[in-house]
């Protein structure tokens, strides 16, 4: 039986525990790197607070998100296996949905974050990663569920740091600020492409302005991961998520330049150990990446 952080047995943390609020969050933010880090030998597990379950129908406050939360489940499973990583582990809070939706009943959103900040515990204790990868404050783009799986991650790493075993560095996935413009603009050629010419709804145009708005400055970006090599495997994962696509696919290879564009590169935030002043790094401390 693994000794348990916080005992007097030596243990020593390895690989990587990625914690997101949705399924999808997880290949769109940190795919790439999970897939890198897997590849390198390392255990990579994805921790997943909601069950997605509404994240139906986009659109208005008034219209049915509903979905059943076995398809994203399931679909995150499925991404996990294109990513060559384990099996995903949920913590079963409902989807909150989007900010002014009202978060319903067994909601992340309305869940105890002391609680919260426990069940993570119990999680990195169990697994004794390496490091933890979650959103940064702002969630990317603002979404309830974002911003508090970003407050209760980062609370859980900070216990858990500070006991035998525990995991030594931590990131926050965040989008620069120069990259946001370019970011949208493939992501509309990209629709384009696909023949989806769907006029944006009040939440697509509130979700842009939060990019624009939460994108962090460039010069606070400390950790730029290239993942052209398996980029393959990102997309792969993505078109797992086939109820958030909306009919996208990227697999014409005349649009391999696009897809680099928008997805050969990961940006993080090192939080812990504190980079030094203009400290840059393209691969996280504490994982091998088979060199």
């Amino acid at each position: 039986m693994a000794p348990e952080i916080g005992s007097t047995t030596p243990v020593t943390p390895k690989g990587l525990l990625a914690i997101f609020a949705h399924p999808d969050d997880e290949s769109y933010g940190a795919g790439g790197v999970m897939a890198l880090a897997a590849a390198a030998g390392n255990p990579v597990w994805v921790l997943c607070m909601t069950n997605g379950d509404q994240g139906g129908r986009p659109g208005e406050m008034d219209v049915d998100h509903s979905l059943d939360p076995e398809i994203r489940r399931n679909e995150l499973a499925c991404a996990c296996s294109e990513l060559g990583v384990a099996e995903p582990i949920f913590l079963g809070y409902r989807d909150s949905g989007m900010e002014g939706w009202g978060a319903p009943e067994g909601s992340l959103a309305r869940a105890p974050q002391d609680e919260v900040v426990d069940r993570i515990l119990a999680v990195i204790r169990r697994l004794r990663p390496a490091v933890i990868v979650t959103f940064d404050p702002g969630g990317v783009y603002g979404h309830p569920d974002h911003t508090a799986c970003s407050a209760t991650a980062t609370a859980a790493y900070r216990r858990a740091a500070g006991e035998l075993g525990g995991p030594v560095a931590l990131y926050h996935q965040a989008m620069p600020r120069s990259a946001v413009a370019a970011m949208q603009a493939a992501m509309a050629e990209e629709r384009h492409r696909a023949g989806d010419d769907t006029p944006p709804s009040e939440d697509d145009l509130r979700q842009a302005e939060a990019f624009q708005k939460l994108a962090r400055p460039d010069e606070e970006i400390t950790t730029v991961v290239p993942i052209t090599a398996v980029i393959e495997r990102k997309v792969a994962a993505l078109a797992c998520h086939d109820s958030q696509m909306r009919g996208r696919r990227w697999d014409d290879p005349e649009q391999r330049a696009q897809l680099e564009q928008m997805f050969g590169r990961e940006t993080f935030v090192r939080v812990d150990p504190a980079p030094t002043p203009g400290e840059m790094e393209d691969r996280f401390v504490a994982l091998t990446w088979g060199d």
